[in-house]
């Protein structure tokens, strides 16, 4: 790659517990290149964010993040906006002490996603190092709500998993019914859960396209086509 075309492009970044994996797309969405999984050591030896690209997605795995309606949220006013954001994550999960507090506007719900950034030694402050530092990451779940309103169907349905993680997203047309994660040590827990959210919310998989945000396995996603209509990998 040339750095008068890699300043065209889009990269795409997914930190997990003990590497990553990137996605580069040009103008057009086309792949220019990926790699599913890299070692963080990999940092030091590779030229891939040395580029200056037009573009970055920075996401990371989180069960630390919560979704709030718009309209529920403090006026951080003249108050410390930290502090408010601190404590109103910790009604749901207290964040670590070297974690910084974010939100993120989620528009297509009207609502706000608070979330909490790992602090120094984590595997997403190595790649961070790497980029410039304007560069913001979001976590899994901010990405996944952010497409799930686009998907060209009336029920519609997100996940991520690794790292034994499970994040899940569930919307009939434009009404969010779920946005939640699950620890699921293997992928037939994380299926559980799945198939426990569609329960409840009387969604029927057999008509039901699932997405998936990362590349599966052959047999998870032969499993997933046993009972879901249609499995598509978001690129």
């Amino acid at each position: 790659m040339t750095t008068g075309y890699v300043e065209k492009y889009r990269i795409s970044i997914q930190v997990f517990l003990n590497g990553y994996s990137y996605k580069i797309t040009d103008t057009d969405g086309r792949t220019v290149s990926e790699k599913d999984s890299c070692e963080i050591e990999e940092l030091y030896s590779s030229r891939i964010f040395s580029y200056p690209y037009k573009e970055y997605r920075i996401s990371y795995r989180t069960h630390r993040c919560t979704l709030i309606p718009a309209g529920l949220m403090p006026d951080t006013g003249n108050a410390d906006k930290d502090e408010v954001l601190r404590n109103l994550l910790a009604e749901y999960d207290r964040p670590e002490e070297n974690e910084k507090v974010e939100c993120a506007k989620i528009t297509s719900a009207d609502a706000v996603l608070v979330y909490a950034i790992p602090g120094e030694g984590s595997p997403l402050r190595a790649i961070l190092s790497s980029l410039p530092s304007d560069c913001r990451p979001f976590p899994e779940m901010y990405w996944m709500l952010e497409e799930l309103y686009g998907l060209p169907c009336h029920n519609r349905v997100i996940a991520s998993y690794r790292d034994s993680l499970l994040s899940l997203a569930i919307a009939e047309d434009g009404k969010l019914l779920l946005c939640n994660s699950f620890n699921a040590q293997d992928f037939t827990t994380a299926m559980y859960f799945i198939f426990s959210a569609l329960k409840q919310f009387q969604i029927n998989p057999e008509v039901t396209t699932i997405y998936f945000r990362e590349n599966l396995g052959h047999d998870q996603e032969m499993l997933l086509y046993r009972y879901f209509s249609g499995v598509e990998i978001l690129k």
